[in-house]
Order: structure tokens, then C-alpha cells, then sequence
């Protein structure tokens, strides 16, 4: 950032602007041709009403302000204009014969820059002029440098939510892919042979009927497939549920419970609010993968026989929580990486909800834990997301 003088010939305009503001011409006028013979461009207002008004339409640099005026005083003048966004960053000095400590203090906590008592050394109301003039500049510089470098942070955190939602997406395409693979090939196989097998053997039944052995053996086989077609649907569900993409999250969720509480024996009660805002299909994925991640780390660390699993909107935000009646555990500054005493590891989950301007919060203790994951309704209509394509129908 290049550093710019008020006082450079490229500068000039508005940071060459003074108004000086006094009820009385003689001290208008010796102010006025003072800062004249200096260059400066100089407005000139009688009360506090007309300067307010000259402030707002030309933007001055810098006031030089009376104190004591009729009516709208300098304090009154000065303190409206740092209420407005306007002119609430031009500098105000106040020039006044009044240099009692009482006066000073009030002139300073109505928002004055600096104060000056009369009668003043010309040379030294330059210098405080010629100064802050410097620092209002240096300030505009600087407060322009941070709003670019807030619009550029902004930018960034735009495309890393946006890098995000794509990424969740493309997990959870490449799940359906892989679903979908094991739906058209290795269960289709298995499901097939189990029909050709069951073919071949009809004939043989009768003389298997005889022969004990043979016929547990004809059944272990057949049992053994039924059993490899149900793990392969059961993976090809948890890989990617066809329930959230045609239904939404509220039913993944409830299917999530039913399905870890059939194969883990965790009796998970899903509670879902009647009425929630819409949910982008990013919104839906995100929350379903942390979701799904949540409980299967709650079975696998917590040693929960019990639990609930929640999703409601409350004031500001939609609220998705995990619930158990394990044995908790210490929730770390950030991030608790499962151990053989229980745990989850939630950095992946905070760090994907910080994105959207999300929050994951845990309260555990011995008699278990609550995960509570909360992102802003506003959130919600800004993250979009494709649709599921046929590549993930099954």
C-alpha cells in the first residue's frame, strides 16, 4: 500500500476541504484567510444546522468547529456528525476560548479529533491542521486497504463453501456410483447363480431328501449367498441411501436410525420437526454425511445402548443433535480422536460446518454426551447444489 499526502498536487480536492464553522464573521474570516493563504479550499457555515448541511454535500477533509454557539452548539454539531455514516470520519477540531478542563473533556467525548483555545498561534493551527488532514488520509487509506482485503477474505471463503458443497456432492456421487456398481454386478451375479443353482439342484431334492448331509450342505450353500446379497445391500444402502436423494434428509435420518439400530442394536429415536424450512440438496448431503458420521462413531466409541437423534429449527438456525447414554468424553479444544476409553473425531465435522458459518457443540460427561450441529437458516436459500442425476438411480 503506497502511502499519499494530503498536501501532494495529486491528492487536492476533497482532502484540501476545510469548513470552518464559528457564529462570528471576524473569526470566520481570520480562520477562512489563514488556511486560503495556504492553498486549502475553505466552506464557511454561521451555526451548527448549515454546517451539518455543508458537511453531508461536500465532504470536507477536516471541520474547525466553535464551541459555544446560539441554538445548536459545537458539541450538539459535532456529535451529529459522527452519528452519521456520512461524515462520521471527518476529523473535528474545536477552536474555542473556552480552555477549561470540563469543556474539553465533553469536547472529546463528542468525538473531537483535537482542541484548539484562542487565541492560537497561526503556525500552530496549521500544524494540528496539517496533521490530522495526514491521518484522515492515512486512516481512508487503510480502512480502503481492509475493506479490500474483506471483500477478497469473503471471496475466498465463497469459493471454499462453494469447493465445499462440491465436494460433499461428489462424495456422495461417488457413492451412488459405487451403490450402483454393486447393485448392476456382484449382486446381479450372486442373484443369478442363486437361481441356476437352485435350478440345477430341484431334480436332486428328492435324493438329497434321503441323504441328510448332503441336503445341509445344499441348504449352507444357498444360505451362505442369501447372506452375501444381504451385506451387499446393506453396503450398497450405507454407501449411499436412495431414501435421501428421493425423499430428503428428514427420511435419511430416520432411515439412518432404523438401520444402525437393526445392525447394532442401538435403539436410536429420530425426532424430526413437522415444520422445516427447505433444504438445498448440498444442505441435505452435508447434513447427512455428518449425520452418518456422528452415530456410526457413536457405536463404535461411546459403548451407548441408547440415544436420540434429532432435527429441529430454533430462532436463527436448523439444528441437527446426537444424543447418547454412553460413557462421554473429554471434548478438547477442537477435535477428540477416538481411543479405547471413547470419543469421536468431529474435526472433519467442525471444520466442513465452519464453512457455511455453522458451530459444533458438545456437552459430555460420564452418563453420555450431546453433539449438537447448528447451521444459519440464511445459509440455506444461498447453498445450492445439483440434483441427483440417473447415475445414482438403483
Amino acid at each position: 500500500m503506497s502511502y499519499r499526502s494530503a498536501f501532494d498536487p495529486e491528492v487536492g480536492g476533497v482532502r484540501r476541504r476545510i469548513l470552518v464553522v464559528d457564529d462570528e464573521q471576524d473569526g470566520l474570516c481570520l480562520v477562512g484567510r489563514l488556511l486560503l493563504e495556504q492553498g486549502f479550499e475553505v466552506f464557511a457555515a454561521l451555526d451548527g444546522p448549515t454546517a451539518i448541511e455543508i458537511a453531508r454535500a461536500v465532504a470536507p477533509g477536516l471541520v474547525l468547529l466553535d464551541l459555544a454557539m446560539p441554538g445548536v452548539d459545537g458539541l450538539a454539531t459535532c456529535a451529529a456528525l459522527k452519528a452519521s455514516s456520512a461524515t462520521r470520519v471527518i476529523p473535528v477540531i474545536f477552536l474555542t476560548g473556552r480552555g477549561d478542563e470540563p469543556s474539553l473533556l465533553k469536547a472529546f467525548g463528542a468525538g473531537a479529533a483535537d482542541y484548539v483555545v484562542k487565541p492560537f498561534e497561526p503556525r500552530v493551527l496549521l500544524a494540528r491542521v496539517r496533521a490530522h488532514l495526514e491521518l484522515a488520509l492515512l486512516s481512508r487509506d487503510l480502512q480502503g486497504a481492509l475493506t479490500e482485503r474483506t471483500r477478497a477474505l469473503q471471496d475466498l471463503n465463497d469459493r471454499l463453501r462453494r469447493l465445499a458443497t462440491e465436494l460433499s456432492l461428489l462424495e456422495e456421487r461417488e457413492r451412488a456410483r459405487l451403490a450402483g456398481g454393486l447393485h448392476d454386478g456382484p449382486m446381479q451375479k450372486l442373484a443369478l447363480a442363486q437361481i441356476q443353482i437352485e435350478a440345477v439342484l430341484r431334480p436332486h431334492r428328492e435324493v438329497a431328501a434321503t441323504e441328510p448331509q448332503a441336503e445341509a450342505s445344499t441348504d449352507n450353500v444357498l444360505g451362505l449367498m442369501n447372506e452375501a446379497i444381504a451385506d451387499l445391500r446393506t453396503l450398497q444402502f450405507d454407501l449411499s441411501p436412495p431414501v435421501l436423494h428421493q425423499s430428503g434428509l428428514a427420511a435419511a435420518l430416520e432411515w439412518l436410525a432404523d438401520s444402525m439400530g437393526r445392525r447394532s442394536g442401538l435403539a436410536l429415536d429420530c425426532v424430526i420437526e413437522d415444520d422445516l424450512p427447505s433444504l438445498s440438496p448440498a444442505v441435505s448431503v452435508l447434513l447427512f454425511q455428518c449425520a452418518r458420521e456422528l452415530v456410526t462413531n457413536l457405536i463404535k466409541h461411546a459403548n451407548a445402548t441408547g440415544g436420540d437423534l434429532l432435527l429441529q429449527s430454533k430462532g436463527e438456525e436448523l439444528i441437527l443433535t446426537v444424543e447418547d447414554d454412553g460413557q462421554g468424553f473429554a471434548t478438547g479444544p477442537v477435535a477428540v480422536m477416538p481411543s479405547a476409553a471413547g470419543g469421536y473425531g468431529l474435526y472433519s465435522i467442525r471444520e466442513r460446518l465452519r464453512l457455511f458459518g455453522g458451530r459444533l457443540d458438545i456437552d459430555a460427561d460420564a452418563t453420555g454426551s450431546r453433539v449438537m450441529l447448528g447451521l444459519p437458516l440464511a445459509v440455506l436459500s444461498r447453498t445450492s447444489g445439483a440434483q441427483r442425476t440417473d447415475e445414482g438411480d438403483y
